[in-house]
């Protein structure tokens, strides 16, 4: 990935991401943005039935669009994955403390993929 922009919201915290591409400056590789602003602390444990119920919500409207997708979660984390037809990937992560989505474009997708296959035939770090 290459240059990045990390504008940042009102609270001070990091608003989002943007990834460029790194042979094409021009062109946007991911993209990471809160859905929600992060709980406070001492609210988390009163609010995560609230962004329990947001997160299905999200996942639900973009189910309706592209199909299952893959889910995975554990007592701190759920997450939703979807690839889509174009190989773009939709990621929607819910914490305790807040919701977050990725988009990453198919070169992404081509550089993960490439990834995966090194390692599965012995690579190393």
């Amino acid at each position: 990935m290459g240059p990045s922009s990390s504008p940042p919201v009102s609270n001070g915290e990091e608003g989002g991401y943007i990834g460029n591409d790194v042979d094409d400056t021009n062109l946007v590789s991911s993209i990471r943005f809160r859905l929600t602003s992060r709980i406070p602390q001492e609210l988390a444990t009163r609010e995560n039935q609230t962004l329990k119920n947001l997160y299905l919500s999200y996942v639900d409207s973009i189910t309706s669009f592209y199909g299952k997708g893959d889910h995975d979660s554990d007592a701190l984390v759920a997450s939703s994955e979807w690839i889509l037809p174009s190989r773009a990937s939709v990621f929607i992560g819910a914490t305790q403390r807040f919701i977050s989505a990725t988009i990453e474009s198919p070169a992404m997708m081509d550089l993960t993929e490439a990834e995966q296959r090194y390692f599965d035939e012995g690579g190393e770090l």
